[in-house]
């Protein structure tokens, strides 16, 4: 990156000097150079930076993704429900905000040091799958990562954590299908 800075501010240069050479020749005062001249450089830096910040983003080969287990938890119980999530902002006259649900399985789970703890995951990232043998009822949470090149990171690679999903074990009857309909309401 800093190889094409710099050779973005020598051809910048070489642009305000071929300006100023124009401004001379055309005999301009010197009142008049100065200030245009202060802002052709200051146009061509940050246009050369935001050159260089934009081509330092674009991917350099081939962009591959891995899935892999992060946890793994022992389910005690396990129910969906909604949660609501919100914020209020403003003051005494004027208030706005929003109100949201969001759909989510609450469980409780055995920790590491053998107590039962809370907790929640939502439910549009998470995948249910059930048990046919004899193993734990459990939730498992995977981290797909992205790894590649780009400039800005040239030479080494980048890996970055692009999304978080859950898959959740359950026995095979622990779902009752549920198909009614209903013309009264």
């Amino acid at each position: 990156m800093s190889i094409m800075l710099t050779v973005l501010m020598v051809a910048a240069m070489i642009c305000v000097v071929l300006y100023l050479r124009y401004c001379y020749s055309e005999g301009m005062s010197i009142f008049f150079v100065i200030p245009l001249t202060f802002l052709v450089v200051m146009l061509i830096l940050m246009v050369s930076m935001l050159l260089v910040f934009g081509a330092s983003m674009i991917p350099i080969g081939a962009i591959t993704t891995e899935d892999s287990l992060e946890s793994t938890i022992e389910l005690v119980a396990l129910n969906d429900k909604t949660t609501l999530e919100g914020a209020m902002y403003g003051g005494i006259f004027i208030t706005r905000g929003y109100i949201d649900t969001i759909p989510t399985y609450a469980y409780y789970y055995k920790a590491e040091n053998g107590s039962i703890k809370f907790g929640q995951i939502p439910a549009d990232s998470t995948s249910i799958y059930y048990i046919l043998d004899d193993s734990l009822h459990r939730i498992e949470t995977y981290h797909r990562t992205e790894s590649g090149n780009t400039l800005y990171h040239f030479p080494t690679k980048y890996t970055q954590i692009v999304d978080v999903y859950y898959k959740l074990y359950i026995p095979k009857d622990a779902i009752s299908p549920d198909i009614r309909l209903d013309l009264d309401s």
